[in-house]
């Protein structure tokens, strides 16, 4: 790696491979390799290879037609402008390089930096990912736009639960960590706005019955029965019938030639999201015992990560170690609020 230097022009960085302008015969050229790569280049890519010209004099790098395949990001020149450059937009120059055409050779990686008038050849990743992360959009966001940690320094992510786009809307506006997107319909343009909403973060899309795998119906219901544990009266269904519908899937899977056997709760806590410790259960899952409630029949050392919550049990959710919640558009700033205040 080395750096040339002189004086910039445009803002921004520049990066891409060194192109040496041929004066031979009187005109400004390409070298005949690089044009035969580019060729190459654009059948296989399908963006342009992106040069840096480097020339003695820039107004000859900057009025010179460049072949299909290659895009002009930036150019070198051994010479200073007469008067202030017209840049095409995204191309930066760097002028007055002295003996630019010596220091650089054909093909190797350039970053320009006109703020610095630096050139350096060959940079390594560091001085890659330092200008980028230089130049990266930074964003001062308010209060509600910060993830919620408790008073002990624990983060709580807060997921807003949207049925239409402008329940989506609401909810990101409202500081939410992510959707989970039910019901609907959901068109597809509204499906694309509400991911655009989210800019990064995550996003849960519903998925029809038939679409998921057997495996993962069978951790969904475990899922059910560790909310369960915890919420009884929310689980929609009662344990009889939701061992019923297992006892039947293994029957439909059974009768397609998978192996396949009841599972008990022992074998699927351990895939849990969030398992961290031993699990010791005392009751079996396919015999629960009616007489004795359901924290005691199976007592569990697992950490429950997410759980549809509401903000009247949101402290009992959080003393069980809860990493997320999942609340209507407007509980998302509330709930934020008292997770920040509790601990």
């Amino acid at each position: 790696m080395k750096t040339l230097t002189g004086q910039g022009f445009g803002t921004g960085h520049a990066m891409g491979r060194a192109a040496r302008l041929d004066l031979a015969g009187g005109r400004a050229t390409l070298d005949e390799t690089l044009l035969v790569e580019l060729d190459r280049w654009r059948r296989r890519e399908d963006v342009p290879m992106g040069l840096v010209l480097v020339a003695e004099d820039p107004a000859t790098a900057l009025l010179l037609p460049l072949p299909q395949g290659a895009a002009l990001n930036g150019v070198i020149s051994e010479r200073l402008p007469t008067r202030p450059p017209q840049l095409p937009e995204g191309v930066v120059l760097i002028a007055g390089v002295d003996e630019a055409l010596l220091a650089v050779g054909e093909g190797e990686l350039l970053l320009l930096e006109p703020e610095r008038g630096r050139v350096t050849v060959e940079p390594s990743a560091f001085e890659v990912a330092r200008l980028q992360a230089k130049h990266q959009p930074r964003v001062l966001l308010d209060e509600q736009n910060f993830p919620a940690f408790t008073t002990e320094g624990v983060a709580i992510a807060v997921w807003g639960h949207a049925t239409s786009l402008a329940e989506a809307e609401a909810a990101m506006a409202a500081g939410a960590d992510g959707l989970l997107l039910t019901d609907g319909p959901w068109e597809e343009e509204a499906l694309w706005a509400a991911q655009a909403l989210v800019g990064g973060g995550d996003l849960a899309l519903a998925l029809p019955f038939e679409s998921l795998d057997p495996e993962g119906v069978v951790r969904l219901a475990a899922r059910s029965r560790l909310r369960w544990c915890l919420h009884p009266d929310e689980l929609p269904l009662s344990l009889e019938t939701l061992r019923t519908e297992l006892r039947e899937l293994v029957e439909e899977l059974q009768e397609e030639n998978q192996r396949a056997e009841l599972p008990r709760l022992a074998s699927l806590a351990g895939e849990l999201p969030g398992f961290e410790e031993t699990i010791s259960l005392t009751g079996d899952f396919d015999a629960p015992n009616p007489e004795t409630p359901p924290w005691e029949q199976v007592p569990l050392r697992v950490r429950v990560e997410w759980v549809f919550g509401q903000l009247l049990g949101l402290e009992e959710l959080l003393e069980r170690g809860v990493a997320g919640v999942i609340v209507v558009p407007e509980g998302v700033a509330p709930v934020k609020e008292q997770i920040r205040h509790w601990g």
